[in-house]
């Protein structure tokens, strides 16, 4: 689709949602090929971290089968003439793959999964939508960005985030420069959340869309060099490609004044308050870091295992690569590195996915214990920690 058209607004609503349907599926076939112990497990030794702990004694195959088979339905659902009915069946795989394994609700999955949502929620045919199906997804990605900035305003991200990421791509912060890394984070974090407002209010829509694609370029060069986080290059490059195809050259209101007394804005509705309101949740510990879209913002708690010395043989050897001591002598096992050397994917940051991992460790034996560290306080990172044993967390 030609550049030219989209900035003059000649490319109708239906041409652009199917042009969604084809980047979203591609987007999300090169996210999980990525990450392909998360969905296929076939040698997998990171433990599932399932919604209900009975959920884990079902066998590894189910997920390759499901995974498989809703890869296969997205594709059909492509060159389908109805593809909702495939959309709606992938989607059903999709969550049930997320509830025997939470850590696949990755950010981009979960991103993903809400805008195909609405295109398989059509009442007609993708080809001929309007710009009424538009707005859903439009305000998806505008929230995004908006929920992205503000998870970002916070002492760890200017302390830690930044300084690991520049490290990575061996970028050394010159001394004189450190006072002033928290106003560089701030600069950064309110750049997000003004092109997220500005992708809303259409005098801003255009300024605000190309720096989205320059900062996915920055971003994406950034992870490139540091050969960090593989699996989200795609969905940096989707973006790329996402947001001037869902806002250049469209004039239409994404928030209307009588969005909630409108019959005809389900759909809307359930987005604004799923991807509008529902982060601001997170703030408090009421709704998920992930689905809040805080990723590299240095708010995420923290989960690794305390182990005794006799616990290290029974580990799978995966596992035994990371392990370290600190300096008490203590052997600990981090779930971070460990999941992205494996599955290619961060853990889900949440102290309950932590918990349902640590119960499977247990059954190596039960001379271990789980220490979560809390999510970092805004204003000067500090955290607590809670320990528990394995008696602890089945009592749970």
């Amino acid at each position: 689709m030609p550049f030219e058209e989209l900035a003059r607004g000649s490319i109708d609503p239906s041409r652009r949602l199917r042009q969604l349907h084809i980047l979203l599926v591609l987007a999300l076939t090169f996210g999980v090929l990525l990450s392909p112990l998360l969905w296929f497990g076939s040698g997998r030794t990171f433990p599932r971290a399932p919604i209900l702990f009975t959920l884990s004694s079902l066998p590894i195959l189910i997920d390759s089968i499901l995974s498989i088979l809703f890869l296969a339905l997205l594709g059909i659902s492509i060159f389908s003439k109805n593809p909702q009915r495939y959309l709606v069946l992938a989607l059903g795989l999709i969550a049930f793959l997320a509830a025997l394994d939470q850590t696949r609700l990755q950010p981009w999955v979960f991103q993903y999964a809400v805008m195909l949502s609405f295109l398989a929620a059509q009442r007609g045919s993708i080809k001929t939508s309007t710009s009424a199906e538009i707005r859903p997804q439009q305000f998806v990605i505008a929230s995004l960005y908006f929920w992205s900035g503000a998870q970002k305003i916070n002492w760890s991200f200017s302390h830690d985030v930044i300084p690991s990421l520049l490290q990575s791509t061996n970028v050394a912060i010159p001394q004189v420069l450190l006072p002033y890394l928290p106003i560089f984070g701030f600069v950064i974090a309110a750049l997000e959340m003004f092109i997220g407002v500005g992708l809303v209010v259409r005098r801003t829509r255009r300024t605000a869309a190309i720096l989205a694609i320059c900062m996915h370029a920055i971003v994406l060069v950034v992870l490139i060099a540091s050969r960090r986080n593989s699996v989200v290059w795609p969905w940096n490059i989707a973006m790329v490609a996402m947001v001037p195809l869902l806002f250049l050259g469209t004039k239409n209101a994404i928030v209307e004044r009588d969005l909630f007394w409108r019959s005809s804005q389900h759909a809307f509705k359930i987005v604004f308050v799923l991807c509008g309101i529902a982060p601001a949740l997170s703030f408090v510990g009421w709704w998920d870091l992930y689905l809040s879209a805080a990723l590299y913002t240095g708010t995420s708690p923290v989960g690794v295992m305390r182990l005794s010395e006799s616990m290290r043989d029974k580990l799978p050897q995966k596992a035994q690569a990371h392990l370290f001591r600190t300096g008490k002598g203590e052997l600990i096992l981090p779930f971070y590195e460990w999941s992205i050397a494996e599955l290619n994917t961060p853990p889900y940051p949440e102290p309950r996915a932590y918990r349902q991992i640590a119960k499977q460790i247990c059954e190596y034996s039960s001379d271990v214990s789980l220490t979560v560290k809390s999510r970092p306080s805004p204003i000067d990172g500090s955290y607590r920690v809670s320990t528990m044993s394995c008696a602890n967390l089945f009592d749970r």
